[in-house]
Order: C-alpha cells, then sequence, then structure tokens
C-alpha cells in the first residue's frame, strides 16, 4: 500500500512538470498560423451552413481529405471560448498533458510499472512532445492513440482476434485524424503473422467494422461524389510503390532518396530528447538498433513472453519501410510512433540499470538533458519571440493589432486582403489566420473590393511595394492600397 501512495505522488509530480512546461510562458508563445486559420475558417463554415459537416482537413495532397471528427471537435471548443483561437491552443495543451497517465496506464498494462514511471516522465519533459503540444494541432491525437492500438493489438493476439472490433476502433478513430496511422493496418498483420495467430473471418469482418464506424460520415460523403477521393487515393498508393521500386518514372529510389530516408530516422530519434547534433542522434539510433537486436537473438524463442515489445517493435519496422517506400517523410510523418523511442529506452534501463539510485539518476539526467536543450530554443521561455518568421508565425499579439489596426481604418468599407511572407504561396497568401481573427470580429473579407491591405511579414519583403502604412511593429507592416 505505501508503494502504491509512493508512485501516485511520483506520477503527481511529473504530471505537474509536464503542466508547467506546456503553458509556462504560453501567451507569448501562442501559435496561430495560416494553416490553422484555414481549418478555424472551414469549422465557421460549417458552423454557419457554407460547408459540409461529412468531410474534414486537408493533408498535405490537397485532393485527400480526412474524416470531420477533429473538426467536430473545434466546433465544439471554438464555441465554448466564443471563437477564440487561443481556445484549441489551451485544448491542446490539456490533452498533451492528459497523454502523460494515458502513457502510464497503458505502458504499465503492456510492460511494468517502473517502465511506466519512466516513460511517462521521458513523455513530460520531451522537446518533441512538448512542441507538438504548443504547436496545437490534432495530429497529436494519433501519437496517444498508439498506445491504446498496441494493448489491442496485443489482446487480439492473445485471444486470436476477438478483440479486432477495438482495435479496428482505434485504427480508425487515429485514421480521422492523420493519414499515416494507415501503415498500423500492415503492422497488424505482420504481428498475426509472427506470432502465427490465424483470426477467424468474422473477427476481420470486426476489424473492418471498427475501422469504418469513426469514417462512416467520410464514406457517406464519398458516395455521393462517387468515390473520388478513395479512386484518387488507390491509384496513389501503387503509383508511390511502383515509382520506388524504378517501375514508374516518377519517385523512383536514388541514394539521395535513401540519404533522406536515413536522415529522416535518426533525426526522428533525435528529436525526441531534443538532440540537434546529427552525429549524438546517429548514436542514439544505433545503440537502440542494438538493443532490439540483442533482445530478438536473446528472446525470439520466448516471443509470446515478450509479445508487447515485439509487437511495438514490428510496428516500428513496418511503419518506417512504410514511410521509406513513400520518400523523404517529413518529420510530422513520425507523430504516429512518436512514443516508441521513449519506451524503448525506458525498457531498456529498466533491463540493464538494477540499483534503483542509479537508475533514477541516469533518467533524471537524460530529462535534465531535455530541459536543458528547451532552454536552448530561442522560442522557449521567452516574453518576446525573436524575429524570424521563416521559422514562426508572427506572434498572436501582434496579430490581434494588426487585426485592429486593419477595422479601424477600413471602418465600415470593404475591403480585400493580401499578405506577403513565408508560405505565401499556398490559398489567400496564408493569411487565413488573418482572415479569421477579422471574420470574427464581424468583418468578413472581399475580394472584389477596391480598397485592401497587404500584410507583410519581414523588412526584406516590403520592396516595390506602393500604398500607406498604417501598422508597423517587429518587421511586420501593413500597407494600405486603393485600385
Amino acid at each position: 500500500m505505501k508503494n502504491k501512495y509512493i508512485v501516485a505522488i511520483i506520477l503527481l509530480l511529473i504530471i505537474s512538470l509536464g503542466i508547467f512546461l506546456r503553458f509556462y510562458k504560453f501567451y507569448p508563445n501562442v501559435i496561430f498560423n495560416g494553416e490553422m486559420g484555414t481549418d478555424y475558417l472551414r469549422v465557421w463554415q460549417m458552423l454557419h451552413g457554407g460547408r459540409t459537416w461529412l468531410i474534414g482537413p486537408s493533408t498535405s495532397h490537397e485532393w485527400f481529405s480526412i474524416s470531420p471528427l477533429a473538426y467536430w471537435i473545434y466546433g465544439v471548443v471554438l464555441s465554448i471560448g466564443r471563437w477564440n483561437p487561443i481556445s484549441i491552443n489551451i485544448f491542446w495543451g490539456i490533452i498533451s498533458v492528459l497523454a502523460i497517465p494515458i502513457t502510464f496506464y497503458y505502458v504499465k498494462k503492456l510492460f511494468n510499472q517502473k517502465i511506466a514511471l519512466i516513460s511517462s516522465f521521458l513523455l513530460a519533459v520531451s522537446p518533441a512532445w512538448i512542441i507538438q503540444a504548443r504547436d496545437a494541432r490534432y495530429n497529436l491525437v494519433v501519437s496517444i492513440l498508439f498506445l491504446p492500438y498496441l494493448y489491442y493489438l496485443k489482446k487480439s493476439i492473445e485471444d486470436k482476434g476477438k478483440s479486432l472490433l477495438k482495435l479496428g476502433l482505434i485504427l480508425g478513430i487515429m485514421m480521422s485524424f492523420f493519414p499515416s496511422p494507415i501503415l498500423l493496418i500492415p503492422a497488424v498483420v505482420a504481428s498475426f503473422l509472427f506470432f502465427k495467430v490465424k483470426p477467424r473471418f468474422k473477427y476481420v469482418l470486426n476489424l473492418a467494422l471498427g475501422f469504418l464506424l469513426p469514417n462512416i460520415t467520410f464514406f457517406i460523403y464519398e458516395i455521393g461524389n462517387k468515390f473520388e477521393i478513395t479512386i484518387k487515393l488507390l491509384s496513389w498508393v501503387p503509383y508511390r510503390i511502383l515509382g520506388f521500386f524504378g517501375l514508374y518514372q516518377k519517385n523512383t529510389v536514388s541514394s539521395e532518396i535513401v540519404g533522406q530516408n536515413i536522415f529522416s530516422v535518426y533525426k526522428y530519434f533525435g528529436n525526441i530528447f531534443g538532440i540537434n547534433n546529427n552525429i549524438i542522434s546517429i548514436i542514439i539510433l544505433v545503440l537502440v538498433m542494438a538493443g532490439i537486436l540483442i533482445f530478438i537473438k536473446k528472446n525470439i524463442a520466448k516471443k509470446r513472453e515478450n509479445a508487447s515489445l515485439f509487437i511495438l517493435i514490428i510496428s516500428l519496422i513496418i511503419f518506417y519501410l512504410g514511410l521509406f517506400v513513400h520518400g523523404n517523410p517529413p518529420s510530422h510523418y513520425y507523430y504516429t510512433i512518436y512514443i516508441i523511442p521513449l519506451i524503448l529506452i525506458s525498457y531498456f534501463v529498466d533491463k540493464i540499470i538494477k540499483n534503483k539510485v542509479l537508475m533514477a539518476t541516469f533518467v533524471l539526467a537524460v530529462g535534465g538533458a531535455c530541459l536543458c536543450s528547451l532552454t536552448a530554443e530561442k522560442w522557449f521561455f521567452q516574453d518576446t519571440l525573436a524575429i524570424d518568421y521563416q521559422t514562426r508565425a508572427v506572434s498572436y499579439s501582434t496579430q490581434d493589432k494588426i487585426t485592429d489596426s486593419i477595422i479601424e481604418d477600413s471602418g465600415v468599407r470593404p475591403f480585400y486582403l493580401r499578405r506577403i511572407g513565408p508560405n505565401d504561396q499556398f490559398e489567400n497568401n496564408f493569411a487565413n489566420n488573418y482572415i479569421y481573427l477579422l471574420l470574427i470580429r464581424g468583418r468578413a473579407v472581399n475580394n472584389n473590393s477596391i480598397t485592401g491591405y497587404t500584410i507583410v511579414e519581414g523588412k526584406d519583403n516590403i520592396k516595390n511595394l506602393n500604398g500607406k502604412i498604417i501598422f508597423s511593429e517587429n518587421d511586420v507592416f501593413v500597407f494600405k492600397n486603393e485600385i
């Protein structure tokens, strides 16, 4: 009983640390960029009859949208927050904190209490997880749901498929927030083959049913649109695979793509712990891979007794192979398996370091290194952000001032809006964050107006611009234009 209270106190301290790291200096570091503005505008349109409720966010491929579950959640949160975009940042900060006890719960079930505590602590201080929380994007959900995916995959193997309905439901929910979890489906197949378990056909149908339920609105939308997205997706996947193996002229594997793929995986391991040094990241990856190989060699004959780690390793390998075939995966493609390095490190620490004092010292040292990397980041613990619009959006406080200046200057006259700065090749010149702030203040942008405003982020972008400057702060300018 005493040990139970000690564990509860330690977990409470870890959660408290996680809260502090996710909300300290929160307002000066609020992120609200054009992509987020696009999502919030679409939610506004959904709630005001201008957009269907059946489809959700677009992916990096504009033709591919996912289920609307994230937008439904946004609709509730934004309505409660009176459409203040910061309500979404707060919401995802809270969800990221909840990931800590969720990690403890599932890792304890999959491994043991000690590994669960270490994993929870490392998640609380992991720079990648903290940055993901502060980015306030819906793909955070897949990082958390990977844990119940592991749990129900193990249960499904143990009960020969009876738990596949729950596993399918988890996978379906993950796919409602981000497309990359689709790579976990072949990992499920590989796991069943590895453990030589052949589920009954009705259980396989349960897996499909569970996957379908969270995405039912997507399929209703597809029926009404002659399966436009599905057809494109089914043609895109073979194109990527055939191209990778040189059977199609695009996406063919090359030394450059191989190099980029390898670079992405050791950066993935390094970024979880806030390591920006490539050599150290490679060393960590090599040590982890060596540990995995040693584990497999020693325990392959007892794979049932070590099912949790074997399933974790299979998921890691299959997922990465999928990203490798995709070619040069961006860092956010790894969100689905964000928890794996933390669990692997925790597992090896538990198995290798038997002295409790030495173990605690090592874990705290790793956590301290994570915290040091956070304080080294220019954006963290800052009251005023450094001006670097190539790597971050204009501060929210400045965006507020820009919005107020445009409203004050325009009076009741309609106006159009333009933006010049990073990513201005995207929809509405990547100015949808400003358009959203104007909209919730009662001023909708009218692209047919003769009066307009151009927001310029970065003084290097003001060349050859005409008009009256109505606002200037931190290398951000607002020009008033007349056609």
